[in-house]
């Protein structure tokens, strides 16, 4: 291995701030950190995604119909709950000062419905750095007011360099 007596080169990262370049030492990401984000879904945030995405499926908007289903009242889409994760993963990745992409999802697992008004923590942590490949593995939670965890899954993320202005990807 050669080390150099100069300093790594720095650049700047998506926030404007000045890191060092990545391949240029280790990645800054804390094993265990944990990232959370606390959300109470309300009626408006469903049928707003449920626009967004088309689906209008009775256990999500129609109270009529669900109270002859099992749950007896509407359900907040998997989906929705699910996108928690992009945010939390995303602050793991600013604190780490190195610009990231999601690589992808695994063993998502729906636990428990989540329902109007329900409050959901999503808690996220670094469980493995591959720094040859430079990618992260990561946990993610969600539990609901009465601490009853209603997802989980495992994300990848890997740290990318941005293009120097003038350069085309």
């Amino acid at each position: 291995m050669i080390l150099s007596q100069n300093p790594p080169a720095r650049k700047e990262n998506h926030l404007g701030e000045e890191r060092e370049a990545c391949g240029m030492g280790s990645l800054h990401f804390e094993i265990g950190k944990k990232f959370t984000l606390t959300k109470t879904f309300a009626e408006s945030d469903v049928y707003l995604f449920a626009g967004i995405i088309g689906d209008l499926f009775p256990a999500h908007v129609n109270e009529e119909y669900c109270k002859r289903m099992p749950y007896g009242t509407r359900l907040v889409h998997g989906c929705l709950t699910f996108s928690l994760c992009s945010t939390v993963s995303g602050m793991a990745g600013v604190d780490s000062g190195h610009d990231i992409l999601a690589m992808g999802y695994d063993q998502v697992k729906f636990l428990k419905p989540v329902f109007f008004g329900d409050t959901i923590t999503a808690t996220y942590w670094i469980t493995e750095v591959n720094e040859a490949r430079r990618k992260t593995t990561g946990q993610c939670v969600m539990t609901n007011q009465r601490g009853e965890t209603v997802l989980t899954c495992l994300h990848y993320m890997k740290v990318i360099d941005p293009v120097e202005e003038g350069k085309g990807p």
